[in-house]
């Protein structure tokens, strides 16, 4: 369950706050709640919150917290909870809520110690009168019928507004008008029963500033005799308001463009294609994909290539109206959903294409690229994956029928790497090496990722980049994962005979793996084969294959991995960086593990969104029981900020490169 996704904006909130689940289990909170019970948030996280309450008020605090539902304010409930010093009294109050589908309270905690000094005071008019004009939250008094008769200064200084243009009005005006009716329905239900308390959000009208945010509880005291009124006492929530909206920025948009992201996307489309939404309607997609890309990203740098993508970002916006959605769906692949497009699908890619055509500006000089562009048009009840699944293969046959005119140097490479794939399964040359994934804290090595090599007999050591896609393309994709496979198996039971170790291995899988029904069965039976435990191994998948593309394909990747995970293989989610927000997607998966992609590393230093981004995906990766490994560390700058974010798993070549199997041995042994 996602219960971290505010991560550390909790800790920017000054009340306790905590998060527990139906069974009142806890499940987050924050530094405050930390301070006012004295005790880690350790100590409490997975613990029954029910074990915190003074066995007197038990029977009450499980029938209050079952009166907490829907998206209002909780009734306010006092109790006794037990702190590092005692038994304390606090208000609690609960917000229903729902996370990845499963129901939550978000309960904030307040020390009620000042307020029962202050209910003493209330007896001596003068005594009262200094502790409200001594209040540290804003606090308002006023009759039955809502007219304000006293403010704090503490109210006075956060609206502007000070006792001459508040006393005699009524408590409805001290809000914009928009929040007026939420107020006087807060304001009724509060008199619907003596003593009641009701709690609500509104925006306070402010003198000199903009609305303000504010929390606000109003306490049914009528028949008081000491009061005979309403008390009404709250404080600022500007930064809960802010953190809200930025998290909910950045849930539906990509991070380095500022585009919608995968999840919105697909909200936006079901959206468009749902017959029973007002905005339905026939729509036209467009799968984008930059072909030039690649060569830039590896020339120049991720930095660069960050900057060509923020640029194509903003062509893309130009290019395309108001009403329609462009999408980074992952890399440098990019979703277009035009609604009334009112034009051909070919006049729509072509405005596209020739939008991206003009060379491109960077800090590095001028470069050229150009872009694939499949369009389909969908209509409402179409299924949104199918019409996604339908645009990326009419991308796909674009891109087949363009005539890339590369050089002639790389025509010849790509013949002879092509001509001799065959020959290098005959005369293994195919090979693997093995990279340290380190605990950034200790030091110490926790496991290997596998790399594929290909030692080839003119060209020397070369790197997946250089040979996987032509492999692919021969058809002998599968055939390179089954030589890989039984390579660190033989590795590894070499390396158990001679040292005793059987280290953790992680290994990639590609689509054409994954999306093969027969994949987890030989790979657990290569594994069984070399009576290599499964627990000790991991495979490692983009994000994009996990979710597939709709179909057969869609169907057989979740069964592949369930099947492994049943078994005790890992699964980890590859170069993710990305697909921040469909993370909430991947958790119904047996994912084990998130790699972030090296390009998010290499900015976590100067990009302080970034580094945010990080922070918050490595809190939602653990609250779901996933580890996470930043890839491509660099110096330490990095790593130190990497493990600040809180990560605490990472590879590169700053703290140790890929070996061969004889080096593994040696640094082991």
């Amino acid at each position: 369950m996602d219960t971290s996704r505010f991560g550390a904006l909790l800790d920017l909130l000054p009340d306790a706050v905590g998060i527990i689940d139906s069974t009142a289990t806890l499940r987050a909170a924050n530094s405050s709640a930390e301070r006012l019970f004295g005790w880690s948030r350790d100590e409490w996280i997975g613990r029954n919150l029910l074990e915190m309450v003074h066995p007197d008020d038990v029977d009450w605090a499980i029938s209050s917290l079952a009166t907490v539902t829907g998206r209002e304010l909780g009734t306010p409930i006092e109790m006794r909870v037990k702190s590092a010093e005692g038994w304390l009294l606090v208000e609690l109050v609960g917000r229903a809520a729902e996370v990845d589908g499963e129901p939550v309270i978000f309960m904030s905690a307040r020390d009620l110690t000042e307020r029962r000094r202050w209910e003493i005071a209330r007896d001596d008019t003068a005594m009262f009168r200094s502790v409200l004009h001594h209040a540290a939250s804003l606090t308002i008094l006023a009759d039955a019928d809502a007219t304000i008769s006293a403010v704090s200064a503490a109210m006075i200084r956060l609206t502007g507004f000070g006792p001459e243009a508040t006393i005699g009005r009524s408590l409805v005006d001290l809000v914009i008008e928009a929040d007026q009716p939420r107020m006087v329905r807060a304001i009724d239900k509060a008199k619907s029963e003596a003593q009641r308390r009701v709690t609500t959000e509104v925006l306070l009208a402010g003198r000199d500033r903009d609305a303000i945010p504010c929390q606000l509880s109003i306490v049914n005291l009528i028949d008081d005799p000491t009061v005979g009124g309403l008390v009404v006492s709250g404080h600022d929530i500007s930064e809960l308001w802010r953190a809200r909206i930025e998290l909910e920025h950045m849930a539906g948009h990509d991070p380095l463009t500022g585009l919608a992201n995968r999840g919105r996307l697909s909200e936006e489309l079901a959206r468009r294609l749902d017959p029973n939404c007002r905005e339905a309607g026939p729509v036209a997609v467009a799968f984008i994909d930059l072909d030039r890309f690649k060569p830039v990203n590896d020339l120049y740098g991720h930095e660069t290539g960050d900057e060509l993508l923020t640029m194509v970002a903003a062509r893309l916006r130009d290019a395309l109206r108001d009403d329609d959605v462009v999408a980074r769906f992952g890399g440098d692949e990019f979703i277009a959903v035009m609604p009334d497009a009112g034009i051909s699908t070919d006049d729509l890619a072509e405005r596209i294409v020739s939008a991206l055509s003009t060379p491109f500006r960077l800090s590095v000089g001028v470069v050229q690229i150009s872009a694939s562009v499949g369009v389909v048009a969908a209509t409402p009840g179409d299924d949104p994956d199918t019409v996604l699944a339908e645009a990326d293969n009419a991308m796909y046959a674009v891109k087949n029928d363009v005539k890339h005119t590369p050089s002639l140097r790389n025509i010849a490479t790509r013949r002879r790497l092509a001509d001799g794939v065959t020959h290098a399964f005959e005369r293994d040359e195919f090979t693997v090496h093995y990279q340290p994934i380190i605990d950034l804290q200790t030091n110490r090595w926790v496991g290997f990722e596998a790399l594929s090599r290909w030692n080839h007999p003119e060209l020397g050591l070369l790197l997946p980049a250089d040979f996987i896609d032509i492999v692919e393309d021969i058809g002998l994709g599968l055939r390179l994962g089954a030589a890989t496979i039984e390579t660190i198996c033989q590795d590894l039971g070499r390396l158990r005979d001679r040292t005793g170790l059987e280290p953790s291995i992680s290994v990639n899988a590609s689509a054409d793996e994954v999306t093969n029904p027969d994949y987890a069965s030989t790979l657990t039976s290569a594994l069984n084969g070399c009576d290599i435990s499964p627990d000790r191994f991991t495979i490692e998948i983009s994000e994009r294959s996990i979710l597939g593309r709709g179909g057969r394909t869609g169907r057989v990747v979740p069964a592949n991995l369930a099947a492994l995970a049943e078994q005790g293989v890992g699964i980890a989610v590859d170069d993710f960086g990305t697909g921040y927000s469909s993370l909430t997607h991947l958790v119904s998966f047996p994912i084990d593990r998130i790699k972030i992609d090296r390009s998010f590393v290499a900015g976590v230093v100067d990009d302080a969104q970034r580094r945010s981004v990080i922070a918050a995906l490595v809190g939602l990766a653990q609250s779901t029981g996933m580890s996470v490994v930043a890839e491509g560390i660099a110096d330490q700058d990095q790593l130190d900020m990497l493990l600040s974010v809180g990560c605490h798993l990472g590879q590169g070549f700053f703290m140790a490169k890929p070996m061969a199997y004889e080096g593994l041995e040696a640094a082991l042994t």
